[in-house]
């Protein structure tokens, strides 16, 4: 069920009675919660567009999804042998599978053992359609995503040097445009019936926007993920209804856009915080990340791991962030499943580690434990 803090306490006791006896009429919960039956009625409706029901008889939801909407897409990837020469043909090996942010995290949560949807736009094509049927082959919901005719399914390409870093990488992502507040209105009883709602940065300004004001009237909680330098600049003035930002350095100056001279990593993540961002999860590649919210900033050293390639790692992190935080756990514990997460992922050549697991997290972290520093806590 949806975390209760955006109920008021009618709404609040109206709930209760109908978790006690979901079957009761209208006239006895009416009775029950001493109010007028059309006033009861305005309260169900409300519990109905938050997600805590689920229509007659009054079906509590007992586990809200985590549902995604952004980036899906074709990843095509290239490792080189050695160092680039630019301006001729340089010998690599190649990889083709299926990426986009807002996909990469749905699958990872599905994989987690988590209740997901997926919100996206792919093309009416061969790639669109093995895309949507990956994902349900998953387990993932895939009845709300869109295919566009007379478009193309976005493209990821990425070159990967020879030491398997990211060295450059282009995308095609023109379909995403379509995906506009319209189309999301569409889904909102699915949205409004989430207990996390995450979201990458390759949706437009204007979802970004409708999204949190959304999350600040309380219906579920908001993580983003800023995705780039250009896209984080969608962001820009949105923060405050964000729960949970996951950016990095670059990005996160992007979203600060010359309001503070912080130079160090705890004191860039803490400015994100006074601009209304509840928690802050910068991530620094091998170094780790550094999580800042109200009580302080810590920084989380990354796990040592042999890297065959870096895609996706940081959507596994999100992932299993996400994972966690649904669960219940404390926020430094949840980052370092995303570590872990990320970890196992730059050790396969997918996007998505297809052995990515809760045991296969929980072995990992138990057989890395020693290269596992404590969380040092940084300011504040």
């Amino acid at each position: 069920m949806p975390p209760r803090h955006s109920l008021t306490e009618q709404e609040r006791i109206v709930l209760d009675i109908i978790m006690d006896n979901p079957f009761a009429s209208q006239k006895d919960l009416a009775e029950r919660c001493g109010m007028t039956r059309p006033t009861l009625a305005t309260h169900i409706g409300q519990l109905t567009r938050k997600g805590y029901l689920l229509g007659r008889a009054y079906v509590a939801a007992t586990r809200a999804p985590i549902v995604c909407i952004g980036g899906a897409a074709i990843d095509r990837k290239f490792c080189l042998f050695s160092p680039l020469v630019p301006g001729t043909s340089n010998p690599a090996t190649g990889y083709t599978g299926f990426g986009g942010v807002a996909r990469n995290v749905c699958e990872n949560l599905a994989r987690l053992g988590q209740e997901t949807a997926l919100v996206s736009i792919v093309g009416d094509d061969l790639p669109g359609h093995a895309l949507a049927d990956h994902m349900k082959s998953c387990g993932v919901d895939t009845s709300r995503i869109q295919f566009a005719g007379n478009a193309s399914t976005a493209e990821y390409i990425a070159i990967l040097d020879d030491r398997h870093d990211l060295g450059v990488a282009v995308f095609d992502a023109v379909v995403f445009e379509r995906l506009d507040i319209d189309y999301i209105r569409r889904c909102w009883p699915l949205i409004a019936a989430a207990g996390w709602l995450f979201v990458d940065c390759n949706v437009s300004v204007e979802v970004l926007a409708w999204l949190a004001r959304k999350a600040r009237e309380g219906s579920f909680s908001l993580a983003v993920d800023t995705v780039s330098v250009p896209k984080a600049q969608r962001l820009r003035g949105q923060l405050d209804g964000v729960q949970v930002l996951f950016t990095n350095r670059d990005e996160a100056l992007t979203l600060l856009d010359g309001t503070t001279t912080a130079d160090t990593s705890a004191a860039i993540a803490a400015a994100l915080v006074m601009q209304g961002v509840g928690t802050v999860i910068m991530t620094e590649g091998a170094r780790g990340l550094t999580v800042a919210d109200s009580s302080g900033v810590h920084a989380l050293p990354a796990y040592r791991t042999d890297v065959v390639d870096v895609t996706g790692a940081g959507d596994a992190l999100v992932a299993a962030t996400l994972s966690a935080l649904s669960e219940n756990m404390d926020t430094v514990t949840a980052c370092r499943h995303g570590l872990a997460a990320a970890a196992l992922t730059v050790g396969s050549r997918e996007s998505v580690c297809p052995g990515i697991s809760h045991d296969a997290l929980d072995t990992f972290m138990t057989t890395h434990a020693c290269t596992q520093g404590q969380a040092k806590e940084t300011v504040q």
